[in-house]
């Protein structure tokens, strides 16, 4: 669905379209759904709270999946900020597993701090328990996740300040049970640099790590700044070969507010390679074999099938109309039909491309689809397919003259 492409053309009629999908989507995100499970790892109830993407349920392709320390704080900030850019074809939609905290600080630090308060007690008790930690999301959680969802084997994991701290252990101790990290604002002041320790002495050891790293810090006292700056230089000095990493820091934020440009950025780090390349014009180099291309190469990369995006085909298909390549916009929505046959939409714009060439008996047969399809599944966008029918009905019906003669 595009409406008055015949006046747009190129970067103008990109962003039409981007617009146009945004509106599209319920105004409501989805809403995480709450799992209890039992862990006999830790020996205690775990919740965690699940949100998948906007087109779960009408899709049948795997996702990957991020794992998100604090879950119930900044599940919907990251779901909504990854919803932001997978509209612009900036990242792939994911499924989210916020993990919720029983005791956090037992969790989330690898190892025990003798540290004491001014009245001589212990200030963290019963801290260092991230081995354990680790060990239920390895062994528990992730196959109860792969047993009800349909995942993918690209694995992220995401935290903050002290789940910051514990993305960085994993990293250093079970580097292959993720394939990117992002750590905003990790607390490498833990036990006299206990962990930022044991990092130097791991990427000094290895030469290669086919992982992302992104790490951040906001506006923080020198203690939080000693150790970024600290794991900033070792992996200057020595960055192992393929392991790509990131560092920033948000001299206008704070150690909270960091978070939000955080998983922003890190995710698009996550994903730097994810967008397809354009022209100066705002198209896809290569056209659709440019899309199907990279692609191909993305499935290779991230190790399962990713097709080009029903909306960058569909992008695509709108600014060839809009420079006036009919026949190369049609192959281009016959194939988003191919690849998206249980959407209505790829069909509505087939519709407008058999329009656009003068075809209005395929026009009105592809709009009909997208009218059928669209109440199957209830698309939101219904009222316009129906509405598109009914104009092509009476211009087909204008075209004729009385007595059945195409009119001239």
């Amino acid at each position: 669905m595009m409406r008055g492409f015949r006046h747009l053309a190129g970067p103008v009629l990109a962003f039409c379209l981007f617009s146009i999908c945004l509106a599209a989507q319920d105004i409501a995100p989805p809403i995480p759904q709450k799992l209890t499970l039992h862990s006999n790892i830790l020996n205690e109830e775990r919740v965690v709270w699940v949100r998948t993407p906007h087109n779960y349920d009408k899709t049948a392709g795997p996702f990957a999946v991020l794992y998100l320390a604090d879950g119930p704080n900044y599940i919907n900030l990251i779901g909504s900020t990854m919803d932001f850019l997978a509209e612009g074809d900036r990242m792939p939609p994911l499924i989210i597993v916020g993990i919720a905290n029983t005791d956090r600080t037992r969790d989330m630090t690898p190892s025990h701090s003798d540290e004491k308060n001014s009245d001589g007690s212990i200030a963290y008790p019963g801290s260092g328990g991230a081995d354990h930690f680790i060990d239920f999301i390895q062994n528990e959680l992730m196959p109860e996740i792969e047993r009800r969802y349909r995942v993918a084997p690209h694995k992220i994991f995401v935290g903050h300040s002290f789940g910051a701290l514990l993305a960085v252990q994993i990293l250093i101790t079970r580097p292959d049970m993720f394939q990117a990290y992002i750590a905003a604002s990790p607390s490498l002041w833990w036990d006299n640099q206990h962990t930022l320790h044991q990092a130097q002495d791991f990427f000094a050891a290895h030469a290669e790590l086919n992982k992302v790293f992104f790490f951040d810090l906001g506006n923080e006292n020198p203690q939080m700044r000693n150790g970024f700056d600290a794991l900033q230089k070792t992996l200057t000095d020595k960055t192992p070969k393929d392991f790509h990493w990131k560092s920033v820091v948000y001299a206008d934020e704070n150690h909270g507010s960091s978070v939000l440009r955080g998983y922003y950025d890190g995710l698009r780090e996550v994903f730097s390679d994810w967008p397809i390349p354009l022209d100066p014009n705002g198209m896809p180099i290569g056209g659709l074999q440019g899309l199907e291309t990279h692609s191909r190469e993305l499935s290779a990369r991230y190790g399962y099938e990713i097709r080009p995006a029903e909306g960058a085909m569909n992008n695509l298909g709108y600014q060839l109309l809009g420079y006036k390549k009919i026949a190369e916009a049609i192959v281009v929505f016959q194939r988003n039909v191919e690849l998206y046959h249980a959407s209505a939409n790829v069909y509505d714009s087939l519709g407008d491309g058999y329009e656009a060439d003068g075809k209005l008996e395929l026009a009105t047969k592809n709009v009909e689809k997208a009218v059928e399809v669209g109440t199957k599944i209830d698309d939101p966008n219904l009222g316009a397919y129906k509405e598109h029918l009914k104009r092509l009905i009476a211009k087909t019906n204008a075209s004729v003259k009385p007595g059945g003669l195409a009119a001239h």
